[in-house]
Order: C-alpha cells, then sequence, then structure tokens
C-alpha cells in the first residue's frame, strides 16, 4: 500500500501496476483506479494500515439457518361465524338476514360477513324523541 500524496491531502492505495514511469493505484477494497510518480508515494503511517485493514477485511457472513421441517400451516375455521340474529319486527334486519342466508348458501362468506356487520349495526331505537313523545 502507498500513499498518494498530491496537493497535501494523501489518498491511500494498493499499487496494482507499474509501466516504468507512472505507479497505477487503486483503493483499498476496490473502487476507481489513478496513477501517481514514484516520488509522490510514501509508506502509509500506522494510523492508515490499521485503517487499510478496516477497509479490506471481509465481512463475515452471517450463519445460515437451516430449517429442517416446513412451518406448520394455519388452519383456519372451516365454519363461518353464526349468523347474526335479526331483531323482530325490524324489515331492515330481516332483508339483510336474507341476504346473509342467500350469500352462506353460494358460500359467499364475505357478503354474508358484511350482512351480519350490516344487522349488527343497524339502528334500531331512533335516539331522538319524536313529536309525540316530547309532548
Amino acid at each position: 500500500m502507498a500513499a498518494d500524496t498530491p496537493g497535501g491531502k494523501p489518498r491511500l492505495g494498493k499499487v496494482t501496476a507499474w509501466d516504468g514511469q507512472f505507479v497505477h493505484l487503486q483503493r483499498p477494497g476496490g473502487g476507481g483506479t489513478w496513477r501517481a510518480t514514484p516520488g509522490e508515494l510514501r509508506r502509509p503511517t500506522g494510523e492508515e494500515r490499521a485503517l487499510i485493514r478496516v477497509l479490506t477485511t471481509p465481512v463475515a457472513k452471517a450463519p445460515r439457518v437451516r430449517q429442517t421441517r416446513p412451518e406448520p400451516p394455519v388452519v383456519l375455521s372451516v365454519e363461518p361465524l353464526p349468523p347474526a340474529v335479526a331483531v323482530p319486527g325490524c324489515a331492515t334486519c330481516d332483508a339483510a338476514a336474507e341476504r346473509e342466508r342467500y350469500s352462506r348458501r353460494a358460500h359467499d362468506h364475505s357478503a354474508a360477513a358484511d350482512f351480519r356487520v350490516e344487522i349488527r349495526s343497524h339502528p334500531h331505537v331512533d335516539p331522538r324523541p319524536t313529536p309525540r313523545e316530547q309532548s
């Protein structure tokens, strides 16, 4: 290794070739090459050698965990959720319950779940008092 000192700031490089006139250098660990005259080179200092060791030491690969058997499969319930209970006398709930039964028979469990949500979230009591209840 050599330290190239053009302009005062040293560049560390590994000597890759010498063509008789110029020394060809490459950064430790790889990278672009450049050339310098032998008079521009010096030996690296102790700190620079330590930096070169850091830059050229390969990083150890993490140990690969070998899986000897596959992960157990995720078991989903075969039976869908039970149907929602419609409020007696509510036309909206009765229609949603009928559509839910139809969807379950057609094995469209996503649509059936949507109708169950509609039945459960449908307001059955009007929270605002009617004019007759106010008097």
